[in-house]
């Protein structure tokens, strides 16, 4: 099976972090793995040595041969949310990293990539901007000024909201929007007909797909629901990129 896209890091609420000081934060996931400083997860609660960072990620999707899609924290986790008018560090912080990934070495982040093996820059294309945030309260007004920002510096990256546009138009500019659909296989299988009327002229769909409700660790009738939504998604398949 070839993977076409791979996306980092991990679960999308290992981005957030349940609170913002144990959100993903990718410049303490780089440089030698010894001096990383780890962090908690207290979404999931563990601690994680971060050995496996934002460079070994974009490795890994190399050697899988895959388009990288680097999901990045925009001021908002399951607890906390940064008020639009303070975003200055997040935004920094993103575009530092995509520096880091496409930088020439000899850019102050381009540079800490080659001195950890990998001169040439990394094939990163896409960002997702948060991580199922759209009903934040913050989420339009942090998700304008990471767009402004990457636009105006990186004019090629797509990017990807959190909203969905499925059903009526996005109330900002995006390249796709992300759709997360976990339910039981019962309510899964009803959905094959989810995108038959989804424009196909605006951005494009990115779907994560799983039955969980019912599914236990596997089950015959959560393979048919799968598969039967998937059938759904080929037919619809001018209004999705991947998924």
């Amino acid at each position: 099976m070839k993977h076409l896209f791979f996306i980092f890091p991990l679960g999308g609420c290992y981005v957030e972090g349940a609170s913002l000081r144990n959100a993903f934060s990718w410049k303490e996931t780089v440089g030698p793995w010894e001096e990383r400083p780890s962090h908690f997860n207290d979404v999931w609660r563990y601690w994680t040595d971060d050995g496996l960072g934002y460079f070994e990620f974009l490795q890994l999707a190399e050697d899988l041969k895959s388009r990288p899609i680097w999901v990045f924290n925009i001021g908002i986790s399951l607890k906390d949310q940064v008020d639009t008018s303070a975003l200055s560090p997040f935004v920094q912080e993103a575009l530092d990293g995509i520096e880091f990934a496409r930088g020439n070495p000899n850019s102050t982040w381009g540079s800490l990539r080659a001195q950890m093996g990998h001169p040439e820059p990394f094939d990163l294309r896409y960002v997702a901007i948060g991580n199922e945030d759209c009903h934040k309260k913050n989420y339009r007004g942090n998700y304008l000024k990471f767009h402004s920002a990457i636009k105006s510096a990186y004019p090629d990256i797509k990017m990807i909201s959190n909203c969905d546009g499925s059903s009526q138009p996005l109330d900002h500019p995006a390249d796709f929007y992300d759709c997360h659909i976990y339910r039981s296989a019962d309510s899964l299988f009803s959905m094959a007909h989810e995108y038959d009327n989804t424009s196909r002229a605006g951005p494009k769909v990115w779907s994560d797909v799983s039955t969980r409700k019912d599914a236990g660790t596997g089950s015959l009738l959560a393979g048919l629901a799968e598969a039967g939504f998937l059938i759904g998604l080929e037919k619809n398949r001018r209004a999705l990129s991947f998924h």
